[in-house]
């Protein structure tokens, strides 16, 4: 049996009609749902876990950010001129998606269609609160300013 992601469409917008969840394009434009390539008598919980791998991954790179210790190269130019208003703006991303991810942990045990609708529609609705911030935060780490206005000074100079 292949798999068929126009027939796992139509199950998902039929489920998102009920459950007053955002449609299958929606949800697809910001979580590339295309990458699901099974099927699954689960059709909630297989777009859940592959919103949820675009939030851990986030979430592992802004921690990266904060916790730079094997960091590549390539972000060691922001990281290097990252100011404390920097700092709390990715604390606030990692705070929002942070709590996202513990709230959907308890459907990794008890498996749920309605809570499963109910968690798709936090994850994207918290997704489209922090787009803004990390848009800037990515515009920021594309191209850092080291200016003396800019970078703070430590205790030593």
């Amino acid at each position: 049996m292949t798999f068929d992601l126009n027939h796992f469409r139509e199950q998902y917008d039929l489920l998102a009609k009920q459950y007053k969840i955002p449609s299958f394009k929606v949800i697809h434009d910001d979580f590339e749902l295309e990458k699901i390539n099974q099927e699954s008598l689960a059709v909630l919980r297989v777009v859940r876990k592959t919103m949820m791998d675009k939030v851990i991954n986030t979430l592992s790179f802004l921690d990266l950010l904060l916790h730079p210790v094997n960091a590549p190269r390539v972000y060691l130019p922001f990281i290097k001129v990252m100011t404390s208003a920097d700092k709390q703006l990715i604390d606030s991303v990692y705070s929002s998606l942070g709590q996202v991810s513990l709230r959907s942990l308890p459907l990794e045990i008890d498996y749920s269609e309605k809570n499963e609708a109910i968690m798709i529609r936090e994850i994207y609705e918290t997704w489209e609160e922090v787009k803004p911030q990390l848009r800037q935060l990515l515009n920021e780490i594309a191209s850092p300013v080291e200016s003396s206005s800019k970078r703070e000074r430590s205790y030593y100079g």
